[in-house]
């Protein structure tokens, strides 16, 4: 074990120990919390994809969605690797930027190689960055706080939905409290489990009736029982990272959702990982990690230049059409190395980024 690992584990254990105390003392954690600074990781992060073209093909197009830039996440392309031009799009409504690839002409039964190079600061978010003016955390999308109380796509309410989140939330006005009320069900009738069909599609009915699935369905899952108790949610898409210096990300994957509080903003949950780790339960309520990017938001999404196809479930990977139909057999590799944040941790202080 290294020399900062070793550090690394001391000095939890002392903070801890000194957490603790002050708890013994009557301090309250809110208190305690406001006194800690929030982490930072600095990471550079590379993408690679190879788009294997049939012999017959016409037409190609390639979406390759941007990691978000927001309060917490500052975003920088550092390079784009590619045989041909590309354009930087934004989707309609959720405001999510792509980089789109459209080759008049390409090599026919070979691939397209394509990668990006970009520099990703992460900071955590607390919940007392929640300020009584707002949260600056929002993503500003084109849809209004009142569509994210409406059924999209698989975030569908029934009445079982409806039935439980009533029951749930009975005799609480506060809508913070119905939130955590709602957060606390999700992660108390839910399992982790990947077995089996059906997990992974969001499909908040298949959802509530299993009462398993992965991230995608416990989130799947709270959206919907917010929306029922007139809390407007909406879902987060990322790219899980290890804690580890450098490497790949631990999944494909990772999402999280947000409710909306008047006054107050867009406050996040991660119940799929509170459920990995009960010792954070209270954490994940309101709060962040550094490990994850923040890749997307929404779902039923229409990219821009808009796809032939479907509406995307959600955006958690580059996507192709070739010829207008969907192209799923090719290959993305991702991975990441940690940089010292400092010089790049001002692009996190909410000023004007071009």
């Amino acid at each position: 074990m290294s020399e900062d690992s070793n550090l690394s584990k001391r000095s939890i254990f002392t903070f801890s120990v000194f957490a603790s105390a002050l708890l013994l003392a009557g301090i309250s954690w809110a208190i305690l919390q406001k006194e800690i600074k929030p982490s930072v990781r600095a990471i550079e992060f590379t993408e690679k994809i190879s788009v294997p073209v049939p012999k017959e093909a016409k037409n190609v197009q390639i979406w390759i969605p941007i990691p978000l830039n927001n309060f917490y996440q500052h975003t920088e392309i550092l390079s784009v690797e590619s045989p041909y031009s590309y354009r930087i799009t934004e989707d309609k409504e959720f405001r999510n930027q792509l980089l789109y690839f459209k080759p008049k002409t390409f090599p026919k039964d070979q691939s397209i190689e394509i990668k990006v190079l970009y520099n990703i600061v992460r900071k955590e978010q607390r919940a007392w960055n929640i300020s009584q003016n707002g949260n600056t955390s929002d993503i500003q999308t084109n849809l209004s706080i009142r569509s994210f109380l409406e059924p999209r796509g698989l975030e569908v309410i029934n009445e079982k939905i409806r039935k439980i989140s009533k029951e749930t939330t009975s005799g609480i006005d506060d809508p913070m409290k119905k939130a955590k009320a709602l957060y606390y069900y999700v992660l108390r009738t839910m399992q982790y489990d990947k077995s089996g069909t059906g997990w992974g599609r969001g499909d908040s009915v298949y959802t509530c009736d299993i009462g398993k699935g992965n991230c995608t369905d416990f989130h799947s899952l709270f959206i919907t029982l917010a929306r029922a108790s007139q809390i407007p949610a909406r879902f987060q898409m990322g790219i899980p990272l290890p804690e580890s210096s450098e490497g790949e990300p631990t999944g494909s994957y990772h999402c999280w959702a947000e409710f909306y509080i008047g006054g107050k903003g867009w406050i996040p949950v991660d119940i799929s990982e509170a459920w990995k780790n009960s010792q954070k339960a209270d954490y994940f309520f309101g709060n962040l990690d550094v490990n994850r990017i923040l890749l997307s938001t929404g779902r039923e999404i229409l990219l821009s230049p808009q796809q032939k196809a479907n509406p995307l479930n959600y955006l958690a990977r580059p996507y192709v059409e070739v010829d207008g139909k969907p192209l799923t057999d090719f290959k993305v590799e991702r991975n990441y190395k940690n940089l010292s944040p400092k010089g790049l941790i001002g692009d996190l202080k909410g000023e004007k980024r071009t």
